[in-house]
């Protein structure tokens, strides 16, 4: 967009409106998601949490993560700054799938978040259990993920895991005090909306 006189815009926001946040959320699809709409209820929360932070300018990308012959596969919802409008509609393609190697899922959308210039910068697993694949369990796994947890809130990312499962305690025991107890997933979506909005001030 340009004036008449032919200078360009170069912003569209004011300094003192600028964001100082972006959210990264990544979603467990594992085949254990399936069991008591899980699934359906991670799907429901990613939609919420993307229109609640595109209605508020909040720069937000949307990724699940299963396994499966050829590992560790990751499946892009939204992205930040997308310039199509299928977004939306691609969270509709979120269902249970194989095995859970959280590690590298949740290393790869931390760097992704990790890029951006915002001053804080929100990511939020959602799972119902603990890490579960071939040579990929236990401490180790665990290890691992507070490994992960501990570089990346050096570089100013907070992270937040939302148990949905019955697997609370191993969650709990991972992410420490990055632990989201969700004991009713109908109230999920909200919960997601409350922790991004407590960011906002």
């Amino acid at each position: 967009m340009h004036h008449e006189d032919g200078t360009f815009f170069t912003r569209t926001r004011l300094p003192s409106e600028e964001q100082k946040l972006a959210v990264g959320l990544l979603v467990d699809e594992s085949g254990s998601m399936s069991w008591g709409d899980r699934i359906t209820h991670a799907k429901k929360t990613a939609i919420v949490l993307y229109d609640f932070c595109q209605s508020l300018q909040v720069p937000i990308t949307i990724y699940g993560h299963s396994t499966g012959g050829r590992g560790v596969e990751l499946y892009s919802y939204a992205e930040f700054d997308s310039i199509d409008t299928s977004d939306r509609y691609r969270l509709m393609d979120m269902s249970a799938r194989g095995g859970n190697r959280d590690g590298a899922a949740l290393r790869f959308v931390a760097e992704h978040l990790a890029k951006r210039p915002e001053k804080q910068k929100l990511l939020i697993i959602i799972s119902d259990g603990q890490p579960a694949d071939t040579g990929y369990y236990g401490t180790e796994a665990e290890a691992d993920l507070r490994g992960i947890k501990k570089e990346y809130s050096k570089k100013g990312i907070k992270l937040f895991a939302a148990a949905i499962g019955d697997d609370k305690e191993n969650i709990k025991r991972i992410y420490q005090d990055g632990f989201l107890d969700i004991t009713k997933l109908e109230d999920l979506p909200k919960n997601m909306t409350l922790l991004v909005k407590q960011y906002l001030k």
